[in-house]
């Protein structure tokens, strides 16, 4: 004992002198006499650890553990030890070596980050990055506050190119520390990438390469997947190629990603309304006109002043037989353009078409009738149609000038001919168009087309009788 005692004394004084192979000769002949002493074992393994025989230092810590209490202490030890081997392995490049070590510190000590973290960079290092990402996930799952492994995720989503899941990583990075240098230096990186391929895609899109144009502006997002610009840009291209779903997808993400009252919501907010109407447009070419109707309404929802809106969604209505809600429409967007003579046609165009759909209510036809010759006094037949009804309605002297008033217009149309008969019949038509009802018919027309808003030329008519090749005046109407 006194022995083992003298030779740990000489392994101290030579300790503090550094004189590390010496330490371990002390230690061995202490051990040798006294095997049981924990003690010794354990400044025999710092002897070797100094020596950087970490194996040697292990295996006495090892030792140490089996005959002491405080195994945790030991524990701990070794495990750092290993850690400093694998650390050593990892400088000198022998990544497998290195990781088989940092493996077994964390297996000593899995609670230890560092040791686990040590053996993602040397996985990485070994290009085995499925394997790094998985346990980059894994701390992450138990240390989500850390930006040093958001970052470290963000460059391995970044070898497997993908961008956006790199940018939202960096986000978070730099939401948890905003001065993280790595980070910024990343975020530059994608924001640079991402603009370079909005201008490619611009200049492609001018070329009229909108395929290719996509492609980049696409490439664009992926890298700044949260400015609106860009998704308004592609939403654009979306529409050029007639990809109206997707483009409608990237006109409401921009207005998800802008400040409500801004310029960019704005303009996001006007080219969602034009997508919606050139969807329905395509719809109405293919004859779907319920989906067009249901794309218009949505437009309406968001811009109520647009003429343009209400007229599509009319002439969808129209073509579904919903002639009623046409005409609202029509109406509605001639409200808002009241000298659009193209409206006034289409208002005049379905006000005969009601007219005519009112069987055997004469009275609402004439009406119908009335309101089609008010927007559109030009065309002969909303005369002739509301001379009939007003016939059934026993209204003969209007009748009369609504025949005579279509005669003007068209001295050719043959469907005059028969209303005339029953209106003068067995008289020549010279002698009707001189008679004094005919002065009052002519002087109701002048006056419709003088009130026409829409009119540009204030001419005198050609009357019947004055244009050269009309019929012979002689003619007599007959029963």
């Amino acid at each position: 004992m006194l022995s083992s005692h003298y030779s740990c004394q000489r392994g101290k004084e030579f300790f503090s002198q550094g004189e590390w192979e010496k330490v371990v000769i002390c230690y061995s002949k202490a051990i040798n006499l006294n095997p049981q002493q924990v003690e010794f074992y354990v400044q025999k393994a710092e002897a070797f650890l100094q020596l950087c025989d970490f194996q040697s230092a292990v295996l006495n810590l090892r030792k140490a553990y089996s005959l002491s209490s405080a195994k945790e202490e030991y524990v701990e030890r070794m495990a750092f030890i290993i850690y400093l081997q694998g650390q050593c392995l990892f400088d000198q490049e022998v990544y497998w070596d290195a990781l088989e070590s940092f493996t077994r510190a964390s297996e000593l000590q899995p609670d230890n980050s560092l040791y686990r973290r040590r053996s993602i960079a040397c996985l990485a290092a070994l290009n085995r990055y499925h394997d790094c990402f998985r346990l980059v996930n894994e701390e992450l799952d138990q240390d989500s506050k850390n930006p040093d492994l958001y970052i470290l995720r963000a460059k391995l989503h970044e070898h497997f190119c993908r961008a956006t899941l790199c940018y939202q990583d960096v986000q978070e990075a730099i939401a948890l520390e905003p001065r993280h240098e790595e980070a910024q230096i990343l975020m530059q990186r994608l924001l640079k990438r991402a603009q370079q391929a909005k201008n490619q895609a611009m200049n492609k899109a001018l070329k009229g390469n909108l395929k290719d144009a996509l492609l980049k502006i696409t490439f664009a997002i992926e890298n700044s997947p949260f400015d609106a610009g860009y998704f308004i840009f592609r939403g654009t291209l979306h529409r050029r190629v007639k990809d109206f779903n997707s483009a409608i997808d990237d006109y409401l993400k921009a207005t998800e990603l802008c400040e409500e009252e801004g310029a960019v919501a704005m303009e996001a907010q006007r080219q969602l309304l034009l997508t919606y109407n050139d969807f329905a447009v395509h719809c109405y070419t293919q004859g779907f006109f319920e989906e067009a109707v249901l794309l218009l309404n949505k437009a309406l929802k968001g811009e109520k002043n647009e003429k343009g809106l209400y007229v599509n969604r009319g002439d969808c209505l129209f073509r579904l037989g919903e002639l009623t809600f046409a005409l609202a429409d029509y109406q509605q967007a001639l409200e808002l353009s009241p000298m659009d003579f193209s409206l006034r046609r289409r208002v005049g165009m379905l006000l005969d078409e009601l007219g005519l759909q009112e069987h055997k209510k004469y009275q609402r036809a004439v009406y119908c009738f009335s309101g089609a010759i008010e927007s559109n006094p030009r065309l002969p037949h909303y005369y002739l149609h509301r001379a009939k009804s007003r016939l059934f309605l026993q209204d003969e002297m209007s009748a009369k000038e609504d025949v005579i008033i279509a005669l003007l217009l068209d001295p050719e149309n043959d469907a005059v001919l028969p209303v005339m008969t029953s209106l003068f019949p067995g008289q020549p038509i010279q002698d009707i168009i001189s008679s004094k009802i005919a002065e009052v018919a002519k002087t109701i027309l002048e006056r419709k087309l003088q009130a026409c808003p829409y009119s540009n030329s204030r001419a005198k008519l050609k009357w019947y009788g004055e244009a050269s090749g009309h019929r012979s005046a002689k003619v007599v109407l007959k029963i």
